[in-house]
């Protein structure tokens, strides 16, 4: 069953009968030459609305508890900036200001309600700034308290030009390489998890971490991690 606006804080979405083609009529009233599509999810189809054009596209969303529009700007696979607005003309106008093709910056200074960070503008300029930029967020001083225990593995892995050119992310508690910024988490080339002060390392199936070997050092672990590259190559 699908949600429905609620008509309290969305009259005007309730009038048009579901947020895509309330969204539509403001495309079709300025003259954008574009169109909203149903989202993917069938719960969102009466509460959400997806825009696309070329390889970005802008999915939005109704808030649950107040008049808010939620707004997540992709762009190759990748969600680069996120708004908050209760303004529907708004939301039209943003999304067309990025499907054009402008920067996140340019997207920013023109639609004060949207945040990106330095990783979007990294991004923009190239897969390996984006990856460079990643490793740098996990290299930091101050690291947060859910990564400390990666910590001693991610500089000893950093160190490794192979492993340095990988996408470093975390899952919960585990640590995964892929190939690319956009690729899914099951994409993902091999696995570390801290045991203690120590580390246990898989390859693409994420599960063989839960019955592993002998846990290693960090320096042990990113040699596992090469040998179970070039084994999985």
């Amino acid at each position: 069953m699908s949600a429905a606006p609620d008509p309290l804080h969305y009259p005007d979405i309730v009038a048009a009968g579901d947020l895509r083609t309330a969204v539509q009529d403001l495309f079709d009233r300025t003259g954008a030459s574009l169109r909203a599509e149903v989202p993917s999810s069938p719960g969102w189809i009466r509460v959400g609305a997806r825009i696309a054009h070329g390889d970005r596209h802008v999915n939005v969303l109704l808030a649950i508890d107040d008049r808010v529009f939620l707004l997540d700007f992709w762009m190759r696979g990748v969600r680069i900036a996120r708004g908050r607005t209760a303004d529907l003309e708004e939301v039209a106008a943003a999304a067309a200001t990025f499907l054009s093709g402008v920067t996140v910056a340019e997207l920013g200074a023109a639609h004060a309600f949207v945040t990106y960070g330095g990783f979007a503008e990294a991004f923009e300029r190239g897969e390996a700034e984006a990856i460079e930029f990643r490793w740098g967020r996990f290299l930091d001083e101050g690291t947060p308290p859910h990564r400390q225990k990666l910590d001693r593995f991610v500089r000893a892995a950093a160190e490794e030009p192979r492993l340095r050119a990988l996408y470093p992310f975390t899952s919960h508690w585990d640590f995964g390489l892929r190939p690319g910024v956009a690729d899914l988490q099951s994409r993902a080339l091999v696995w570390v998890r801290p045991v203690g002060d120590r580390y246990v390392v898989a390859g693409r199936n994420r599960r063989d971490l839960d019955h592993p070997g002998e846990p290693v050092a960090a320096r042990e672990a990113v040699a596992l991690v090469l040998a179970t590259l070039d084994r999985d190559a």
